[in-house]
């Protein structure tokens, strides 16, 4: 008896994994039309990410996230890193510096530390100088790599590892991607 259930499920198998007419280039069901625009997956090497950096001020773009200290502001960019901003005059706040740390999209800071996410790593920052950033520790793949972008209902390029580390997502005009959320 149990050699035709095992018979029975296997045949099932072949004969709904052989079905002929199901076409791949058909939209997944309940997808949208495509128009033409989808997310492409922006690489970097992991030799870049590990690259915290205190750079110049740059404009804000895709600002996220703010944290308050003292009277400092610090401003996610998403994706690319940290804005530091002198709010000490309000009326007229000094943009000071900007913290390079690729893939980042959330942060926290206490005392003179400040915690982010750096691509798949976390990173702990001494923030004394904040004119000076210093990592202080590195926690390696802490979180999952993205392998969607952080929308629904999207079509995009599936992430191909060997590509390098997903810091973030930019919409192009594409050929229908295979894939889709």
């Amino acid at each position: 008896m149990k050699k035709l259930s095992y018979l029975v499920f296997i045949g099932i198998g072949l004969v709904v994994g052989c079905q002929s007419g199901v076409d791949v280039n058909e939209p997944p069901a309940g997808a949208p039309a495509f128009s033409g625009e989808g997310y492409r997956p922006i690489y970097a090497s992991e030799n870049e990410v590990n690259q915290v950096t205190t750079e110049a001020p740059q404009p804000l773009k895709k600002p996220g996230k703010i944290y308050v200290r003292g009277n400092y502001l610090f401003i996610n960019e998403q994706g690319k890193g940290i804005h530091l901003i002198d709010n000490a005059d309000p009326r007229n706040p000094k943009k000071m510096s900007f913290i390079k740390i690729l893939g980042n999209v959330d942060m926290a800071v206490k005392g003179n530390f400040l915690y982010a996410d750096n691509g798949p790593d976390f990173v702990v920052l001494n923030i004394a100088d904040p004119t000076q950033v210093k990592v202080e520790k590195r926690i390696t793949n802490a979180f999952p790599s993205p392998s969607y972008p952080p929308y629904n209902q999207i079509y995009f390029e599936c992430v191909e590892a060997s590509k390098g580390v997903v810091v973030g997502w930019e919409k192009v005009k594409m050929n229908r991607p295979k894939c889709f959320r």
